[in-house]
């Protein structure tokens, strides 16, 4: 990673972060299925768009029935594309990182900057390719969050954002977001 590049990208950061504080502060406190300022936040943040109504309740409502469950990357996947015949793998990844926030998210400029790129939509064994990425990018986390530039990015993190209660996985995330 670049770390003059993550510099900078951390003075973006902070709409964002309040964005995310603001959902993970109601994440336990509503019903997600059916609590509209939540779902406007969340789908505002995560930029969810152009779903039927019934993705939107479909996966609200599994939100709501896992939120306290370690819910996998894989089980999000695999309800949803049986639900609704698509492979959904950046909104599944999102479902997974507010639960768990432990979990990384799959995202445009995530692969971009991790050098990845998801399975083409004609791909055979596509649901399982998705995983496999998903697991790639998990083990990028890992491998990463182990090393100096690690390290001194969370510390330069912590120090522009010192109120910012968020997992090392999450903070990573946020400057890979912005790293476009």
């Amino acid at each position: 990673m670049d770390l003059l590049k993550a510099e900078l990208a951390l003075d973006k950061i902070g709409v964002g972060l309040n964005k995310y504080l603001n959902i993970m502060s109601k994440l336990h406190l509503v019903d997600v299925s059916k609590d509209v300022e939540f779902q406007t936040a969340y789908n505002g943040f995560y930029r969810m768009r152009q779903r039927k109504p019934e993705f939107y309740q479909g996966y609200y409502e599994f939100m709501e029935a896992n939120k306290v469950n370690e819910l996998s990357f894989s089980e999000a996947l695999n309800h949803i594309y049986t639900k609704f015949g698509r492979v959904e793998a950046s909104f599944c990844s999102k479902m997974v990182a507010t639960i768990n926030p432990n979990q990384p998210v799959w995202d445009e400029f995530v692969l971009q900057n991790l050098g990845l790129k998801k399975p083409y939509p004609s791909s055979k064994n596509r649901l399982q390719k998705t995983i496999d990425l998903y697991h790639k990018i998990s083990e990028w986390y890992s491998n990463f969050l182990e090393t100096n530039d690690s390290k001194e990015l969370i510390k330069l993190f912590n120090k522009k954002y010192p109120n910012a209660k968020i997992t090392n996985i999450k903070k990573i995330d946020l400057v890979l977001w912005q790293m476009r």
